[in-house]
């Protein structure tokens, strides 16, 4: 049996040139690496394949350990209303990983919808069946009742996303009620990720996760203290945000102000030419009504309007 310093020596081969294939299942794959090696099965079937992410970190110990397991993606590889829908190229670079870096195992992709290819398989045919398609309580509840006659008495199911409570996700309430009805083992780090067991396991799967997960704990006191810290990150965002807008708002009021002033100077300039021009006129007028011209037309008036002429 393997120790947990065994993983620093795991290398996931899809990752040297594509990375962690953009899967929020990834925190997982060191588990399911673990768990294949010492299941060995036979037939593995994932529903909900998209970038690869699960199914090739399942693929790399039948790669590692030369097993003869058979691995089923399942994916009509279009997308959906949570996962967003998406082009060929999604499809095209799952290919080329299994053609290309996982060549000598036997994976089997198949694009077709769930309840179409579920008639492909016989009862009790699989040994490990890995759920993660659309996430809704309605979607996930329907696929494993049509997906569960297909699994061995000693089979296992997995299912991502178990304690995510976002939007529209029901992961959650079906994983709810099937705990109350097997036995069950529970990560709630990364989205979690929970396993039923149908029957009796032909291994001591707690003995395997006392070996190789001793500081499961830890890891998940620190998903919960990122997930603490995350929130006060998004707080602050918040905060800085609604800064950012009250400044941009006060740039917004400055300028306005600022085109007030402009406005505000002109009239300015306006009324002076105006009290120029006011000044010159009164000058003018003043001129005019201390001439001896103005006096004598003054008095001539006075006296046409005495003598009524």
């Amino acid at each position: 049996m393997k120790n947990f310093d065994f993983h620093q020596h795991i290398q996931f081969d899809y990752e040297k040139k594509y990375g962690y294939l953009e899967s929020a299942w990834i925190g997982h794959r060191y588990f399911i690496y673990d768990l294949i090696s010492n299941l060995k099965p036979e037939v593995i079937v994932e529903l909900g394949t998209h970038w690869g992410g699960s199914l090739f970190s399942m693929t790399q110990p039948i790669k590692d350990f030369k097993l003869l397991t058979k691995i089923y993606g399942i994916d009509t590889w279009k997308g959906d209303k949570q996962a967003g829908f998406y082009n060929e190229n999604v499809f095209a670079v799952v290919k080329k990983i299994k053609d290309t870096i996982y060549k000598n195992v036997n994976i089997i992709l198949v694009r077709k919808f769930f309840d179409e290819a579920v008639s492909d398989f016989k009862n009790k045919s699989i040994d490990l069946l890995h759920i993660d398609g659309l996430h809704t309580y309605e979607a996930v509840k329907h696929d494993f009742d049509i997906w569960l006659p297909k699994v061995k008495r000693d089979g296992i199911i997995i299912f991502h996303d178990v304690l995510e409570r976002k939007d529209d996700f029901g992961v959650y309430k079906l994983w709810d009620e099937l705990k109350i009805k097997y036995k069950y083992f529970e990560f709630i780090n990364f989205h979690g990720l929970g396993l039923i067991f149908i029957g009796n396991q032909s291994f001591n799967f707690d003995k395997i996760y006392q070996n190789y997960y001793p500081l499961l704990h830890k890891i998940n006191e620190f998903d919960k203290d990122i997930k603490s810290k995350d929130k006060d990150i998004k707080s602050k965002d918040k905060d800085i945000k609604l800064k950012e807008i009250l400044v941009e708002e006060y740039g917004n009021e400055l300028k306005k102000i600022d085109e007030s002033m402009k406005v505000f100077f002109n009239l300015q300039k306006e009324i002076l030419k105006l009290y120029r021009e006011r000044s010159d006129y009164q000058l003018q007028l003043n001129y005019l009504t201390s001439s001896r011209f103005y006096k004598f037309w003054q008095s001539f008036v006075k006296l046409r309007k005495f003598l009524k002429l």
